[in-house]
């Protein structure tokens, strides 16, 4: 913290002597940092700047909103208030050596945009940006399965409230370069804050021996992520060099963990009030060194090492890493260029020798026996990659990467000791023909001795893409993509007799862009999305002699139509208007009869949603730089297969935003 406190000092103090420089006239100060601006360079007169004038303008304007059923037919909509003021703003000022521009976008308390720039030559950067969005979250209410039945019981504690989150993520560069100088000093921040309120489900009672009871209950968000990194590089005669220091923190300031009684002792504790559900608070930092030599040349080569370590300030696990790559490209033709990369990362775990817990009165109970260690690995990855141009307009490119991973621990966690990845990656673009662009891939991967059950030992996917504008006022685009993961021998500790999962994805776009008349144009698109996923699943403790379920489907599917157009029917009058209309469905088919009553299991997980918005805006210049400009929304949201066991409901609402816009300069 003294390096970084440093830094910040040195920044301030060099800021604040080049504006006293500039606003008292004072050069000395500059020459002695050897900062100052020439007035001649190579015998030749400095570029003049030309004046340009301010550029302003702002919009106020109030926003209307209303809606009912669940809010989520606006996910990214503040609904809390059916009023509320809107304003924007834009000023940009460009007097040189200085450089500044603003903006902002306020559209509720919260939803908001902002950001702002300010330079000093090439000497000084500063950036500051800001967005901040609410998202609307389901309330899920929990049924009682069997009724007859005391366990498990139901206890709703949330008394249908709107649950709702806001993200405000703020990112900031300083940068600072001398005069005539290659050094530059970067400062990156991320501050990230998630406030509001969400659902938290639990199962509780007496902690998974007997009296369970399904909870649900609201709990209070208050989280701050934030990321500060010091960057120092420069030019070092044939080569550049880059030092940095990371630290990253993830803090929890209210609600870290919820406390619920347990009224039934056991042999690993005793009755009391004890915590559940925690969050954990993170922390990590790194130190990195980069080099690589001048990128002019045929041979590139370049090398990174980091040392990074990662600790749950909450449970004491820690992890030690240890990173480093290193690449060369050659290019012996205009044509052709190689590039071999090689890396190598070993993380070495660590977790607390035993576990306890602590009730709400300060006892604590540890657990018998030690914890299992954690699993650490070592992992080396060479890949090779060949870029090649037979002629103008064609480019080809082959890619193979084989990655070795070896882990200690492993067999008390139920994982291979090692495993090994081969990847091979194909792709080519070209112009057919005139304003015909066609793009194609495909990529393979094989896996040896896969750890986990959601690996696959063979998968590929492919993608295609062509553009084409057969007239001038036409531009046609279809991507697809479809891939396939195969896994022939799952691992459950419980059985062997589980073998199979296959997963296939395929995606769909179509769009065209058509201008119908000159001051008119049209787009419209659509898409298809699929994923679906078959396997073995083994239950456990259901009673059957066999409790393997076979060839288990789950299944989720999307359709997208969209269709936008832009109108100007007077010099001062645009238009602008909108539809999306998405279909999906999800489906998961268990065949196990325990799972199927007295309340099916799929149930949960059917769903069948409608869902359209439609957007109209319009805008008007008035004179002496004012305009005026209306915008509706409109978006309903239907649970189609009414089903009760979903976590959807039907909803429906609407926006209108009315607003003034003054222009100066």
């Amino acid at each position: 913290m003294k390096k970084i406190a440093l830094l910040l000092i040195l920044s301030l103090f060099i800021a604040t002597g080049v504006l006293r420089a500039q606003e008292t006239g004072d050069e000395d100060w500059l020459k002695d940092l050897g900062l100052e601006e020439d007035e001649h360079q190579g015998g030749h007169d400095v570029y003049q700047f030309p004046e340009i004038e301010p550029e302003i303008y702002g919009v106020l304007g109030a926003r209307f909103v209303d809606g009912s059923g669940s809010r989520r037919a606006f996910d990214y909509e503040y609904m809390e208030h059916n009023f509320s003021p809107v304003a924007q703003g834009d000023i940009r000022l460009f007097n040189y050596p200085h450089r500044f521009h603003g903006d902002f976008d306020l559209n509720s308390e919260k939803d908001y945009l902002a950001n702002m720039d300010y330079a000093y030559g090439e000497l000084f950067f500063f950036r500051w940006f800001n967005s901040t969005v609410f998202h609307n979250l389901e309330n899920i209410q929990l049924i009682d399965l069997n009724e007859l039945t005391s366990t498990p019981g139901v206890i709703d504690r949330d008394d249908d409230h709107e649950f709702g989150l806001k993200s405000s993520m703020n990112n900031y560069l300083l940068r600072f370069k001398p005069h005539d100088f290659p050094l530059h000093f970067y400062f990156r921040g991320i501050y990230v804050i998630r406030e509001g309120d969400q659902q938290q489900r639990s199962l509780l009672g007496s902690g998974y021996f007997n009296d369970l009871k399904r909870v649900s209950q609201k709990r209070n968000i208050d989280q701050l992520t934030h990321k500060y990194e010091f960057l120092l590089n420069s030019h070092l005669g044939p080569a550049e060099v880059e030092l940095s220091h990371a630290e990253k923190r993830f803090d929890v300031h209210e609600a870290d963990v919820l406390y619920d009684e347990y009224n039934t002792g056991s042999a690993f504790r005793s009755a009391g009030t004890f915590p559940h559900n925690e969050i954990s608070e993170l922390k990590g930092s790194s130190n990195t060194v980069k080099i690589h030599t001048s990128y002019t040349g045929k041979i590139v080569a370049a090398a990174t090492f980091s040392k990074k370590n990662r600790s749950n300030k909450s449970s004491g696990a820690s992890q030690d890493i240890l990173w480093g790559a290193g690449s060369v490209r050659w290019a012996p033709l205009t044509r052709l260029s190689m590039y071999l990369n090689y890396s190598y990362k070993d993380i070495d775990a660590d977790t607390p020798g035993t576990s306890s817990i602590t009730d709400s009165s300060g006892n604590t109970t540890t657990y018998p026996g030690t914890v299992k260690s954690a699993v650490s690995s070592t992992t080396n990855t060479i890949t090779a990659t060949g870029r090649y141009r037979p002629e103008s307009g064609i480019n080809l490119m082959v890619k193979y990467s084989l990655k070795d991973v070896d882990r200690s621990n492993a067999a008390d966690w139920n994982l291979q000791e090692s495993t090994r990845y081969n990847t091979l990656m194909v792709a080519a673009d070209a112009r057919v023909v005139k304003n015909l662009k066609f793009k194609a891939s495909y990529d393979q991967k094989v896996i040896d001795n896969p750890s986990y059950n959601t690996e696959a030992d063979f998968s590929y996917k492919t993608f295609a893409s062509a553009s084409w504008l057969p007239v001038p006022r036409v531009n046609l685009l279809l991507n697809y993509s479809h891939g396939k993961d195969e896994r022939d021998d799952l691992r459950f500790t419980e059985t062997t007799n589980a073998k199979d999962r296959n997963v296939r994805i395929d995606n769909v776009l179509a769009s065209g862009t058509f201008q119908v008349l000159q001051n008119l144009s049209v787009t419209a698109s659509y898409s298809y999305m699929r994923y679906r996923v078959v396997q073995d699943i083994v239950y456990e403790d259901l009673g059957a002699i066999e409790n393997v379920d076979s060839n288990v489907e789950m299944e989720d599917t999307a359709h997208l139509y969209s269709a936008a157009l832009t109108y100007i029917p007077l010099e001062k009058l645009s238009i602008a208007a909108q539809i999306n209309h998405r279909r999906s469905t999800g489906d998961f088919v268990p065949n196990s009869q325990e799972l199927l009553g007295p309340v099916s299991i799929a149930s949960f997980s059917q769903f069948k949603l409608r869902e359209t918005d439609y957007r109209i805006s319009g805008t008007y210049d008035i004179k002496n730089g004012y305009s005026c400009g209306v915008e509706l929304g409109y978006s309903d949201l239907k649970d189609v297969s009414d089903n009760v066991h979903d976590s959807y409901n039907d909803g429906d609402a609407y926006i209108m935003l009315i607003s003034v816009k003054k222009k100066w300069g």
